[in-house]
C-alpha cells in the first residue's frame, strides 16, 4: 500500500471509529507449541501456515511488535492491522506514526516514541518451554529491546 492510501485508510478509519480503531486478529505461530485450540479457530486453521512454522497458539492485541519466529517469518507477523468500515487495511505502527501522541498519549509518545507494548491471547496444551527475557541493563548490553512480561491464567479458562 502507498503512502497517501496507507494515510487515507488512517484518517477514514479514525473519523469512523470516532476516534477508536478496529483492529484486525493478529495470529502467531510457535514451532515449538502445540495448541490447546481454545482460541476458536477453525481446525483447520491452526497449522494454515504448515507444520514447519508450527501451530497458531497466539493472538497478539494492538500490536506493533514483529514477531521473532526465525526463518520464513513474514514481515508483518505479530503487527496489528487497523481497518475501516470497507475493509482496507493499514498496519497499526502507521497509525501510531502518523498520530503519535494523540493516539497513545502525550507521555506515552514522548518517552517511547511509539507503542511500547502489547497483550496477547497464548493457547498452549502444555506449559510453555523455559526461557528468559531480558530486563532493561541485559538487552541494552546487547543492542536488544527489553521484555517485560507477565501472564496470567484465568481459572475459566483453564483446565
Amino acid at each position: 500500500m502507498q503512502h497517501e492510501q496507507t494515510g487515507a485508510v488512517l484518517d477514514r478509519a479514525m473519523v469512523e471509529g470516532r476516534g477508536i480503531l478496529r483492529l484486525a486478529p493478529a495470529w502467531v505461530p510457535r514451532s515449538f507449541c502445540r495448541p490447546g485450540r481454545r482460541i476458536r479457530l477453525h481446525p483447520d486453521d491452526y497449522y494454515a501456515l504448515g507444520l514447519g512454522r508450527g501451530a497458531i497458539d497466539e493472538r497478539w492485541l494492538s500490536s506493533t511488535t514483529h514477531a521473532d519466529n526465525g526463518p520464513g517469518t513474514p514481515e508483518d507477523e505479530g503487527l496489528s492491522y487497523v481497518v475501516d468500515e470497507a475493509g482496507n487495511r493499514a498496519l497499526l505502527a502507521d497509525a501510531v506514526e502518523r498520530f503519535r501522541g494523540t493516539l497513545v498519549g502525550q507521555a506515552v509518545y514522548a518517552r517511547f516514541g511509539g507503542w511500547p507494548m502489547f497483550s496477547k491471547f497464548s493457547d498452549n496444551l502444555g506449559p510453555l518451554p523455559h526461557h528468559i527475557h531480558l530486563d532493561e541493563e541485559a538487552a541494552a548490553r546487547v543492542g536488544a529491546q527489553p521484555k517485560p512480561e507477565m501472564y496470567f491464567f484465568p481459572s475459566q479458562m483453564n483446565n
